[in-house]
């Protein structure tokens, strides 16, 4: 099976990334993903056996952590702005930050491939063609939300999208 840890964007922040996201699907065609699909992934983790994934969620279970705000804003593409692929919602958060570096301590004797992590939210999915400068250049403030748990999920490849299964949640304290 296929995971990744994440924070799933709660329902109090939909409505404003619609609204930063509107215009890429209105102008450009891009096809904007489903609120349900709006995550910041935290660390990728990749296919692996469900014995594996069970010794993965127990030692996430020691990852410690309080409420966070994580603040939402800009914009940019993956693999770059001239051919974007992912298109998504730029962010900054110490908590986000610090977050992910206990997961990947929680994680160490696994000894999964090193990742940077970036504060971003996918929003949509472009086969590669279009302007989205117009996308970047006015996605400014977004909104902000407090983070109260992440998530180990398993996402499974469709013909046009992911479809994505929450594993369990694990709460902040306090």
């Amino acid at each position: 099976m296929r995971l990744f840890i994440a924070i799933r964007a709660p329902q109090e922040i939909h409505a404003q990334i619609s609204r930063a996201a509107a215009h890429l699907h209105e102008r450009m065609g891009v096809r904007v993903l489903p609120p349900e699909s709006w995550h910041l992934t935290l660390r990728f983790i990749g296919d692996v056996d469900e014995e594996k994934a069970k010794e993965i969620g127990d030692a996430l279970s020691a990852v410690k952590f309080s409420p966070f705000p994580m603040h939402l804003f800009g914009a940019g593409a993956y693999p770059n702005t001239h051919f974007p692929r992912a298109i998504y919602i730029g962010g900054e958060s110490q908590g986000a930050q610090a977050l992910a570096a206990e997961i990947e301590r929680a994680l160490s004797p696994f000894s999964l491939q090193k990742e940077k992590f970036s504060v971003h939210v996918t929003v949509a999915r472009s086969k590669g063609a279009g302007d989205i400068e117009d996308f970047l250049k006015n996605t400014g403030e977004v909104g902000q939300f407090y983070v109260r748990s992440f998530v180990l999920m398993k996402s499974t490849l469709m013909a046009h999208e992911a479809g994505y299964e929450v594993l369990r949640e694990y709460r902040a304290e306090g």
